[in-house]
């Protein structure tokens, strides 16, 4: 399960961040249809927000979003990081200004003299998608980066924190080997899967399984197994003894 959320998710991520490599070279070769650009359908339908920054300081988002006065793109994070990266890059998850939702972006550099492209997936969104899968009511799936901080998750009060902030003692590795742990007082099995291939973002896909609901089956298994083989057992000493009783031994 935790191979296929992250198959899932790096397609997903790799999809939008050669739809905005591509944004940033179309607007590289046509910066005076930047904005026509900007409003292909292909782009605004995959993310929540699309924007550019200029080196001017001027700003254009899709769709068009009363930003506070005095925004000025040139010193959000998000500009600095992609005109000092040398492709399309990932960003850690932040409240967006213009739609007042926990996002990640994906930015890239349009060129040093024109700014910075990007495109915001929501946090929501990206949660319902890791966790697509059917994990049959045991547990769910989360993102987390290789520094142990988790980008997103189920509980919004987790993102950002770290796994040694929840595990202060026991903390996990970043691994698939399964770890159990204690966590509001219930036991859990955590085990971790890489996603590959990502620029800037080497992250994992944690799955938190409930202990005792992924082991009920084989419980139930073991259980059914000591009934069945008293049953067994019972019905060798019934035979047993209807032979005895009519002079005759059991056979071997």
């Amino acid at each position: 399960m935790g191979d296929s959320t992250s198959t899932n998710i790096r397609n997903l991520l790799e999809g939008r961040i050669n739809l905005v490599r591509n944004l940033a070279q179309n607007i590289a070769r046509e910066p005076a249809n930047a904005e026509t650009l900007m409003d292909e359908s292909v782009v605004t339908s995959s993310f929540l927000t699309d924007y550019l920054g200029k080196v001017d300081g001027s700003f254009s988002i899709r769709p068009n979003t009363k930003m506070p006065d005095g925004y000025d793109p040139r010193s959000r994070p998000w500009y600095k990081d992609g005109m000092n990266a040398s492709g399309a890059i990932l960003t850690e998850p932040y409240i967006d200004l213009a739609t007042n939702k926990m996002v990640i972006s994906v930015i890239s550099k349009v060129s040093s003299s024109i700014g910075v492209v990007g495109g915001d997936l929501a946090l929501d969104g990206l949660v319902e998608l890791i966790n697509s899968l059917n994990f049959g009511g045991m547990g769910y799936a989360f993102l987390i980066n290789e520094q142990g901080k988790i980008l997103v998750h189920p509980d919004k009060a987790l993102v950002m924190k770290s796994l040694s902030d929840l595990y202060r003692t026991h903390t996990p590795k970043l691994s698939g080997e399964l770890t159990e742990v204690q966590f509001n007082g219930q036991a859990r099995l955590l085990t971790f899967a890489p996603i590959k291939g990502l620029p800037s973002a080497n992250g994992y896909i944690g799955l938190s399984i409930d202990k005792d609901k992924a082991y009920a089956t084989l419980s139930q298994c073991r259980y059914s197994a000591v009934i069945a083989t008293k049953d067994a057992r019972g019905a060798a000493s019934r035979r047993a003894g209807f032979g005895q009783h009519h002079g005759r031994q059991p056979a071997p």
